[in-house]
């Protein structure tokens, strides 16, 4: 642990718990009778949503280190392969475990669904995860390119343009129902929390401790009323209604970006005294956080899709968080035991 950076990997380890909950909560939704269930499970679901913004912002803040030399080598030779090993595998794994235990498919018919998976992106919806790295990935040397070079002023003018083009633009178009005709050569909101992990890590911006705190309670709180609302005035004002789930949906919404920054900020912003029960299981979790992001979702689905486990007949919320606590240990366990496996450890 002496070669960790503690605050990075305290808030890799909750944003790997977060991810977790956030799809058990998600497909707990499925078996929601009533509204008050459902506002429940989305609730927490979209409560969940900086921990995603947060794995990228602590990419950014590694990768983008000015000391950190980046040769095409290790580019070409070890971080895009092991996403596009990673992306082949897992589709072929997850095409298996759909054939076998819920489609009772051929072997023919696995192969071809694996391999629409992988170019088409019709697999598992988590994956979506590693088309994101392997975009970043491409583009790295030129990231490097603006983060060794980029004055501060440099990189808070980025930031900003990122921030209005890909957050509060869209957020525009999404509430007034209008198209608005600016736009940046840009699609994807994920570069803008690539550099924001940077400009945090560095001090560019410097964010006080319990502002951060507060700012992201908040923002927790924003969303829970916009997602009860969102559930409770579906048939009264289905328009708005719409609108307001189709915000809360992607991660380019400010009140997620603002949570994401106040969680990272937070961890920032804290003493890097370490707490050794404390830190050593956040060394794990950080230490097996990508594989336990690939293996969770077949936990899941086992519990949920195969087992039809309903945890509104066994306790509710409780039992969904129980659901989560256990295909949180079972991820690790499985990683952990792969990690004991020769080329396999290279890849999760």
């Amino acid at each position: 642990m002496s070669n960790r950076i503690l605050y990075l990997s305290r808030i890799k380890a909750l944003a790997c718990i977060a991810v977790v909950i956030l799809h058990g909560f998600y497909a707990a939704n499925a078996f929601a009778a009533t509204t008050g269930a459902q506002s429940t499970m989305l609730s927490i679901r979209n409560a969940m949503m900086w921990a995603v913004p947060c794995f990228v912002m602590a990419s950014g803040a590694l990768l983008l280190d000015r000391n950190r030399i980046l040769s095409n080598k290790k580019l070409f030779g070890k971080y895009i392969p092991r996403m596009a090993i990673a992306l082949v595998v897992f589709s072929l794994l997850f095409s298996v475990f759909d054939g076998i235990l819920l489609k009772h498919s051929s072997v023919g018919s696995i192969i071809t669904d694996s391999i629409s998976d992988i170019f088409l992106g019709t697999g598992w919806a988590h994956m979506w995860y590693i088309y994101l790295m392997l975009a970043i990935y491409l583009l790295l040397p030129f990231y490097k390119m603006i983060s060794t070079n980029a004055k501060p002023s440099d990189l808070k003018y980025l930031l900003l343009v990122y921030c209005v083009f890909m957050s509060l633009l869209p957020f525009i178009t999404t509430i007034s129902g209008k198209a608005l005709p600016f736009y940046i050569c840009v699609y994807t909101i994920y570069p803008f929390y690539f550099f924001l992990g940077h400009v945090l890590h560095t001090g560019v911006i410097k964010l006080p401790k319990n502002a951060c705190g507060l700012m992201f309670l908040i923002c927790i709180g924003i969303t829970a009323m916009l997602t009860v609302y969102s559930c409770t005035s579906a048939e009264t004002a289905p328009e708005t209604s719409g609108k307001v789930k189709a915000l809360l949906e992607g991660y380019s919404f400010p009140v997620y970006i603002a949570a994401s920054v106040g969680a990272y900020g937070f961890f920032r912003r804290t003493r890097n005294k370490p707490f050794p029960v404390l830190d050593t299981i956040a060394a794990e979790l950080d230490n097996c956080s990508f594989g336990i992001y690939l293996i969770h979702m077949a936990v899941l689905k086992y519990i949920f899709a195969v087992m039809k486990f309903n945890p509104f007949e066994h306790g509710g919320t409780i039992a969904v968080i129980g659901i989560c606590l256990i295909t949180l240990v079972i991820s690790y366990v499985i990683t952990r035991l792969l990690k004991l496996v020769p080329y396999v450890n290279k890849i999760i």
